[in-house]
C-alpha cells in the first residue's frame, strides 16, 4: 500500500470514528419541535344518503390535503365553500409535553431528579408548561434567609430588601437594607441562639426561590416551575430565625406598603411565599400585613410545619392566619409526609419530600458563607410551599385579574385525591389542572371561597344517530331529557314523539350544506 493510499485509508477512517463519535455525543440530546412547512389537512366529506351534520364522525369520507404555508387561507376557504365538505381540520403534529431540553433549550442537569415535577406523584409540570412557561411580568416574592447570586438565577431578581433588623440575627452586620444577599445562617458558639451544637449555612432561601423560578432549559442546575417571572427576594431570616415583626413588614414592603427603614418597593408582589413559622396564634401584627396583601391583590402562601402536629389542636403561625393558602408536604411514595404537620388549616398539600426523596433545587456550597454554585435535596414543608406559591404565580400568568380567593380556589377545587386519613387538604396539587382551571374563570371581586370557582358546566347533549336507508328514524335525535313528562316508567317519552317528527323531516334534501 502506497503512502498516499494509507493516508487516504487513515483519513476516511478518522473521519468514520467522528461520525461515531458525534452520533453517540448527540444521542441523549433532545429533539427540537418539527415545525412543517406544509400543512395537511384532513377533509371530511359526506357519503351517499348521508344529510346530518352530525353525522359526521359516523357518515363521513375523508381526504387528505398536503398545502404550502402561503395558501392555507384560501384552501380553507375552497373547502367550505363545498358544499360536500362538512368540516376541515388540521392534521396538526402532536409531541410528548414540553420538558427542559426541548424545542433547542438545554436540559438542566438535576431535572432528572426532580421526580417533585412529573411522574406519579409529581404535579404534572411537563403538561403545564405547554400552555404557560409564567410571564415576566409575574413577580413572586420569597420571604426568607435571602438568596445566594446563583447563576441560575441570572436575569430574574427584582431588587429586593433585608428586613432583620437584630444585629444577633443578621450574620452581616448591619439592619435593615436594600441588600437581600443570604450572608449564611450558620450558627457557632457565642452565638444568642447556639445550643451546643454547630450548624452550617441553610442556604433555605436559595433553594425555595430554585423551586419556584430557577432559569430552565438553560444547561445549568435545576430546574424551576415558573421560566419567565420575577423573583422579589426579601430577606427576613437570618441565623437563630427572624422575628415576627419584621416578617409582617415583610409583607407589607413586598407589596409596596411603606416600612421603617427602606425606600418604597417599585415591583409589588403577585404571590407572596412564607417557608417559615412558629408556634403561637395568628395576632393582629400578621395578620393585618396579610389582610393589606391581600386587599392589595396578593396570594400568600405559608409552610405548614414540619412538627407532626395537629394544627386544630396546636398553634402554628402564620399557617393558622385568615386568607393565607397553607400547604402540608407529601413525600416520593405519595402519602402525607410524617413531619407535616396537619389539621383543618391545611388547604392543599404537594411535593416536599422525605429521605427516600428529597426536593432538588438550587443552594452553595458554603458551609459558613456564600461559595460556589450547587444544587441539593431537602425535605419539609419549606419545600411544599414554593410548589404552590409556583403554580399561583403561572395562574397569574394565563389569568393577570383574578383575585386571590379565587387563586386559592382553583388550587384547591383542581387538587388530586391522594391517600391521606385525614387533614391534608383538599388534595394533593395538579399545576396543569389548576392552569385549565384558571383559563376559563371569570375574575369576580365579590368570590369569597364558600362556592365552586367555577360552576359544573350544563352536560352536553347526548346525541344518538341511526340511519335505515328504507326508511325509518333518520338524523339526530336528542335524548339529553331523560324519560319526558311520564317520569320513570311513565308514559310515552317525549323525546321519541320528537325523535319520529325529526326523522320525517330529515328524509328531506337540506338546503343548507356548509360546514
Amino acid at each position: 500500500m502506497g503512502v498516499m493510499t494509507r493516508i487516504v485509508s487513515a483519513f476516511f477512517i478518522i473521519s468514520i470514528f467522528s461520525v461515531s463519535f458525534a452520533g453517540q455525543r448527540n444521542m441523549d440530546v433532545k429533539r427540537k419541535r418539527y415545525i412543517p412547512k406544509v400543512k395537511k389537512f384532513i377533509v371530511h366529506k359526506k357519503k351517499a344518503n348521508s344529510f346530518s351534520r352530525a353525522s359526521h364522525s359516523l357518515n363521513s369520507k375523508k381526504q387528505k390535503f398536503s398545502v404550502k404555508s402561503s395558501v392555507v387561507s384560501d384552501f380553507k376557504a375552497q373547502m367550505n365553500n363545498d358544499p360536500e365538505v362538512l368540516f376541515v381540520e388540521e392534521d396538526i403534529i402532536m409531541n410528548a409535553a414540553f420538558e427542559p431540553g426541548d424545542d433547542g433549550t438545554d436540559e438542566d442537569p438535576y431535572y432528572q431528579y426532580q421526580w417533585h415535577y412529573n411522574g406519579v406523584n409529581g404535579i404534572d409540570m411537563a403538561a403545564t408548561w405547554d400552555i404557560t412557561k409564567g410571564k415576566s411580568n409575574v413577580v413572586i416574592a420569597v420571604l426568607d434567609t435571602g438568596v445566594t447570586n446563583h447563576s441560575d438565577f441570572q436575569g430574574r431578581f427584582l431588587p429586593g430588601a433585608d428586613l432583620v433588623s437584630d444585629n444577633d440575627f443578621s450574620n452581616d452586620g448591619d439592619g435593615r437594607d436594600s441588600d437581600p444577599s443570604d450572608p449564611g445562617d450558620w450558627i457557632e458558639s457565642g452565638d444568642v441562639c447556639y445550643q451546643g451544637n454547630f450548624s452550617s449555612s441553610s442556604w433555605h432561601g436559595t433553594h425555595v426561590a430554585g423551586t419556584i423560578a430557577a432559569n430552565s432549559g438553560n444547561g445549568v442546575g435545576a430546574t424551576g416551575i415558573n421560566f419567565n417571572s420575577k423573583i422579589l427576594p426579601v430577606r427576613v431570616l437570618g441565623k437563630c430565625g427572624g422575628y415576627l415583626s419584621d416578617i409582617a413588614d415583610g409583607v407589607r414592603w413586598a407589596v409596596g406598603e411603606s416600612v421603617n427603614g427602606l425606600p418604597i418597593n417599585q415591583n409589588p408582589a403577585h404571590v407572596i411565599n412564607l417557608s417559615l413559622g412558629g408556634f403561637g396564634s395568628c395576632g393582629p401584627t400578621m395578620q393585618s400585613a396579610i389582610d393589606v396583601a391581600r386587599a392589595k391583590g396578593a396570594v400568600v402562601v405559608v409552610a405548614a410545619g414540619n412538627d407532626g402536629n395537629n394544627l386544630d389542636i396546636n398553634s402554628y403561625t402564620p399557617a393558622n392566619c385568615q386568607g393565607v393558602i397553607t400547604v402540608g408536604a407529601g413525600t416520593k411514595s405519595g402519602s402525607m409526609a410524617y413531619y407535616s404537620n396537619y389539621g383543618e388549616a391545611v388547604d392543599v398539600t404537594a411535593p416536599g419530600g422525605d429521605s427516600w426523596g428529597k426536593v432538588v433545587s438550587l443552594s452553595n456550597s458554603g458551609t459558613t458563607t456564600p461559595n460556589s454554585d450547587d444544587v441539593k435535596g431537602m425535605s419539609g414543608t419549606s419545600m411544599a410551599a414554593p410548589h404552590v406559591a409556583g403554580v399561583a404565580s403561572l395562574i397569574f400568568s394565563v389569568n393577570p385579574d383574578l383575585y386571590p380567593a379565587q387563586v386559592e380556589a382553583i388550587i384547591k377545587e383542581s387538587s388530586r385525591a391522594f391517600s391521606c386519613s385525614g387533614g391534608c387538604g383538599d388534595g394533593w396539587l395538579n399545576a396543569l389542572e389548576a392552569v385549565i382551571l384558571a383559563q376559563d374563570t371569570i375574575p369576580d371581586p365579590d368570590f369569597v371561597g364558600n362556592e365552586p370557582v367555577k360552576a359544573p358546566s350544563a352536560p352536553a347533549p347526548v346525541i344518538l344517530e341511526t340511519q335505515d336507508s328504507g326508511g325509518g328514524m333518520c338524523g339526530s335525535v336528542d335524548m339529553s331529557g331523560g324519560n319526558g313528562a311520564g317520569g320513570p316508567g311513565g308514559g310515552f317519552p317525549a323525546s321519541i314523539l320528537i325523535g319520529l317528527v325529526m326523522g320525517f323531516l330529515s328524509l328531506r334534501p337540506s338546503k343548507s350544506r356548509k360546514a
